[in-house]
């Protein structure tokens, strides 16, 4: 019975490991989407978990804002892929999180199935580890951003590369198909996936031996899997911007869409930076932007693991005719890599986050090497090119102890705090159906976090409009729905002076008798900032229970 037991676990050890470690990645991962209660989030979140809701409730691909539809910024890929999330959990805008989980999850199995292609399971299972404890990968895990789901679909893709070049059947040309349409559909979730395509071409061309008419089908098939999966892109570009090629990114922002820096060697730029055109970062940082590759950068992943790739590139074309699958691997991660490198170090808009998926191909290349220098040696034997491989282990070792020590420092949420969340549900017992709220909320966040308790009766209005919201151009993007019911505006302009339109509906509405409350977060500074400017206008009593929220009277001039 117990030598049965062994030999099954000897048989699913690696499986065992695996799930051991999915579980672990899990528990880092998770936050409760209820504490991402969205503040300040991102505009890119804000954008793909309310276009997702409104194509899921409205059937309509756009954003809400001022009571109108407009136009996204990005294609429609990843809120498609949010909006079976919102089928399961709810359609609150904050379960879109439970989307980059599953991505980020299933990049862990899929790492571990390419490592397992190129080498062992255990070159799979340091592969799984690596990807796992990514501390930028774990980080946009708790984001409603598309940062995960790349790196699936990159690593999806490869995995795909890897099974499809070397077969020679009728399945081959249906994996190839499938292959063309998912390489497509990830274009779809972010429009500079497109550099995925080249090297997925190319690395064909290095496959197994064969004439050149078969390499050409097969790349044919390829691209026309592609282009089926973005002619729906091109009829809603099209239709919505009057060219199949314009994007919303180009109609939302035209100061800064296609433009790139000028070259710059300079060594003191952070690589982390926004070059809008009212910023001074406006020069492309080549060894800057090498940071973040050589593992310089913060949180991308540690130097020491340099070694590690560079020792499984070497060892894979020393032995190129023996590894040809290697080969295709690291032919297509070269290529990708230097796409991904070049594109961003000279693009108006730089970070670190935009390497991720190029990141995770070279974690699994680490893998490669270690497996290579490791099996050699200590676990074989003792004697030759033992110190060597106890070199590599504990440069292995370095690696994972320094990734846990920067998952550890990283904030439980990156949004906001638990405590401020119990404080919005404590606010909604206190407020009434047909009150007017101020808030630091954005307009669309209000409606959806201040009606768990009420609905449809509220008028939401902001403390001041925000960069993003003044950002956008009113009148190159058409309106593709108004709805006359709600009507939404900003306590305070972006330069800091009262808006008085929305001070006379305040007054009207007082007069009228209808409650108005102010939600008042200490700690924020836009709050803090703004609060002695509302006391000169209002007279403010703080409410029973709640040390947040302030009910507005008019004062007695």
């Amino acid at each position: 019975m117990l030598v049965s037991l062994m030999k099954l676990l000897k048989k699913y050890i690696y499986l065992i490991l695996l799930l051991c470690i999915l579980i672990l990645s899990f528990r880092v991962r998770y936050v409760d989407p209820l504490s991402l209660a969205d503040l300040k989030p991102w505009p890119d979140a804000l954008e793909y978990s309310l276009s997702a809701y409104n194509l899921y409730h409205n059937h309509i691909y756009g954003f809400q804002l001022f009571g109108q539809y407009y136009p996204t910024s990005y294609p429609f890929g990843y809120p498609l892929l949010i909006i079976p999330f919102y089928a399961i959990f709810g359609s609150q805008p904050y379960n879109a999180v439970y989307c980059s989980l599953f991505f980020a999850m299933l990049s862990i199995v899929f790492a571990y199935l390419i490592g397992k292609e190129l080498g062992n399971r255990f070159t799979g299972l340091i592969a799984a580890l690596f990807v796992a404890f990514c501390p930028l990968n774990i980080t946009f895990s708790k984001y409603i951003m598309t940062e995960t789901s790349s790196v699936f679909f990159t690593l999806f893709i490869c995995w795909l590369l890897l099974k499809a070049i070397y077969l020679n059947s009728r399945k081959q040309m249906l994996l190839l198909l499938f292959l063309g349409i998912v390489t497509g559909f990830s274009v779809l979730l972010r429009l500079t996936n497109c550099l995925i395509i080249p090297p997925l071409l190319i690395s064909f061309l290095f496959g197994k031996k064969s004439k050149a008419w078969s390499v050409l089908k097969k790349e044919t098939l390829i691209l026309f899997g592609i282009i089926l999966v973005l002619i729906p892109l091109f009829l809603y570009q099209f239709y919505t911007f009057d060219s199949p090629l314009r994007t919303g990114y180009q109609m939302r922002y035209p100061e800064i869409f296609g433009k790139f820096k000028c070259f710059s060697f300079k060594f003191f730029t952070h690589p982390q930076h926004v070059g809008y055109p009212n910023q001074d970062n406006k020069r492309g940082n080549f060894i800057a932007y090498l940071f973040a590759f050589t593992g310089l950068e913060r949180h991308f992943y540690p130097a020491s693991m340099i070694p590690l790739i560079l020792g499984g590139g070497l060892l894979i074309l020393a032995k190129r005719r023996e590894h040809s699958k290697q080969m295709i691997f690291l032919i297509f991660l070269s290529i990708y890599v230097s796409s991904l490198f070049v594109l961003y170090s000279l693009f108006y808009y730089q970070s670190d986050r935009f390497l991720l998926p190029a990141g995770s191909l070279l974690m699994i290349l680490a893998a490669c090497g270690t497996t290579y220098f490791i099996d050699k040696g200590i676990f074989k034997s003792l004697t030759k090119g033992s110190i060597f491989s106890l070199t590599i282990f504990s440069i292995l070792l370095m690696t994972i102890m320094q990734m846990v020590v920067w998952n550890y420092s990283q904030p439980k949420s990156p949004w906001i705090g638990n405590s401020q969340f119990k404080l919005i549900q404590n606010i909604n017992k206190y407020i009434p159906n047909n009150a007017v709220i101020i808030s630091e909320f954005v307009h669309i966040t209000a409606e959806h976090y201040f009606t768990q308790y009420a609905k449809d009766k509220r008028v939401y209005i902001s403390l001041s409009n925000s960069h993003y919201q003044s950002n956008i151009p009113r009148s190159p993007i058409k309106p593709i729905r108004y709805d006359k019911s709600k009507k939404y505006s900003f306590l305070f302009l972006s330069d800091g002076t009262l808006n008085p339109r929305t001070y006379n509906f305040i007054w009207l509405t007082l007069k009228r008798g209808v409650p108005v409350y102010l939600v008042h977060f200490p700690k924020n500074p836009l709050c803090t900032k703004l609060f002695p400017f509302i006391q000169r206008y209002f007279s403010l009593i703080e409410q029973k229970g709640d040390s947040g929220l302030f009910r507005l009277y008019l004062k007695d001039w």
